[in-house]
């Protein structure tokens, strides 16, 4: 295929997430600017590799098995997937809340890896891309971006998503300044009310900040002083994914 297809293809495969698993090709043309006789061309070369598959009672998209198995191989040919998840398991059996991975993609966090609370009581709501300015994970990637970074992204303004929200550019700058001397980022119902959160960054065997490690919980279960708490548990555990990533490969 052509390259521009090619793009095109993979432009209709992000429209997929977790919050919209099931897509129409009227709400894929509307999004992407697409025809609906391309978004149908391309959605059947999808379907054909197995990477999209159609509900027959709805009539929408969502993505295929192949898919499915190509993310699997992603994650576990991945060194830093590879790396984290054992420990995200044990540091979600240590706090009893929910553990993820994220990754910076452009003007959002992407989660790569999360183990979902062990308590029975309460699974927060899982969102697969979330805002840098609101959330623990965010602050601590914006934290350590480069200046022009941060100014792009403060030009685009910065949305309330609840009264606790951080809007205010001033206020962000000063916030990611004590971010960077402190070493963690909180979150205390700024992008949902009702859920906290704190993260740490997760460096490479250069040093350089690729991810964060977030724990995420209810406001009632992940209080204020339990998410500081955990701040050295967190550090420590970040320090090892570092050390199994600079460890030569088998």
């Amino acid at each position: 295929m052509p390259s521009r297809t090619v793009s095109k293809a993979i432009a209709i495969l992000q429209q997929f997430t977790l919050d919209e698993p099931q897509l129409g090709v009227s709400e894929l043309s509307r999004r992407l600017g697409f025809t609906r006789s391309t978004v149908h061309r391309l959605l059947a070369s999808l379907r054909q590799g197995g990477l999209i598959e159609q509900n027959l009672s709805s009539h929408k998209y969502h993505l295929g098995r192949a898919a499915v198995e190509l993310g699997y191989t992603a994650m576990y040919s991945h060194p830093l997937l590879v790396a984290a998840l054992p420990y995200l398991y044990f540091l979600s059996e240590q706090v009893g809340e929910t553990v993820y991975l994220g990754e910076r993609r452009g003007h959002e966090v992407a989660t790569v890896l999360h183990v979902l609370s062990p308590s029975s009581r309460e699974h927060m709501q899982w969102y697969n891309r979330l805002p840098l300015h609101s959330t623990s994970s965010g602050k601590v990637l914006l934290a350590h971006s480069e200046d022009s970074e941060l100014a792009a992204l403060l030009e685009q303004g910065l949305p309330r998503y609840t009264e606790h929200t951080v809007t205010d550019p001033v206020a962000l700058r000063e916030d990611l300044h004590r971010i960077r001397e402190q070493g963690f980022a909180t979150a205390f119902e700024e992008y949902k009310l009702g859920a906290n959160a704190i993260a740490v960054p997760v460096l490479d065997r250069e040093g350089t900040v690729v991810a964060a490690l977030t724990v995420l919980g209810p406001a009632y279960t992940l209080t204020r002083e339990k998410a500081i708490a955990s701040f050295e548990r967190m550090k420590a555990i970040s320090r090892e994914i570092t050390i199994k990533l600079a460890a030569p490969s088998d």
